[in-house]
């Protein structure tokens, strides 16, 4: 009896087919899984700043750490004594490894925030603190004056603290021209690009710019979506789409930077708002 040893052409074909249907169905879904787990790592990153931040809060009375600190008593600060929030917050982190999320580029080797970052390397960092503490302004609060606007608020004064913006995950790269990236800090009118990118966009016009901040734009770099850690400590993701402002709502705030915080979200960038 004659005895067929192998495959035929027509078997070894099905064969491959089979596990070429198999691959393109398993493919995609190994990336989402991928992707999941590194969404998680950065949710524990950005859950750890959050605590930190918290923490130096409870050291100094309940207020919340700068964002960044630019100016003395007799004006602009120059360059090499600027500081922005990592500074601060860096004695309460044990693992340099949460400055850095495994989706967003990364940092040069040279940049080390456990032993003091300078501030033209703050456009390196994926995880933008809120731009609006202490920053150049604090909106909607009656009779501010220039002045007053690096005043630090006090955690109290926060009157939804789990919708308040701590943390999002920010578009970051060099902090040179042409790019100009501000990782450091965040805002949620812009998106997708740093500032010298021709894919960043932007919702309302006429908002404020800081020289210091520039637009913070948020990266969606999960799954169309970002990470945000809140003012009472807990991260969530949200779609992108869901935390940027509304166009058609807010239109009759007496202040165009109050609109920020009318998003589908409602997630609050700002201290105080007499409009919402």
């Amino acid at each position: 009896m004659n005895r067929r040893l192998g495959f035929t052409l027509i078997e070894l074909l099905v064969v491959i087919a089979i596990i070429a249907i198999l691959a393109a169905i398993l493919f995609p879904v190994f990336a989402q899984a991928r992707e999941k787990g590194r969404q998680a790592s950065c949710a524990s990153n950005m859950n750890q700043l959050a605590k930190a931040a918290l923490m130096y809060s409870a050291d100094y009375n309940n207020v919340l750490a700068p964002n960044r600190m630019v100016l003395g008593n007799t004006g602009p600060l120059p360059d090499q004594l600027r500081r922005c929030w990592v500074d601060v917050i860096v004695p309460y982190v044990k693992n340099n490894g949460i400055f850095s999320c495994p989706s967003a580029p990364p940092m040069p080797n040279t940049v080390n925030p456990s032993s003091g970052m300078t501030w033209m390397e703050r456009g390196w960092f994926p995880y933008g603190y809120n731009a609006h503490i202490a920053g150049w302004y604090w909106i909607g609060l009656p009779g501010a004056q220039f002045s007053d606007t690096l005043m630090l608020p006090n955690i109290s004064k926060l009157k939804y603290a789990a919708q308040f913006v701590l943390f999002a995950e920010t578009m970051n790269g060099p902090t040179e021209a042409p790019r100009n990236c501000r990782g450091f800090a965040a805002d949620n009118n812009c998106f997708g690009g740093c500032d010298g990118d021709a894919s960043r966009r932007c919702v309302l016009s006429g908002l404020a710019i800081s020289g210091t901040a520039g637009t913070s734009p948020l990266s969606a770099r999960h799954s169309g979506g970002l990470n945000i850690a809140l003012g009472d400590g807990h991260v969530k993701w949200f779609r992108l789409e869901a935390v940027v402002p509304q166009p058609g709502l807010g239109m009759n705030c007496a202040n165009i930077e109050e609109r920020r915080d009318f998003n589908s979200a409602d997630l609050r960038w700002l201290i105080w708002n007499r409009c919402k």
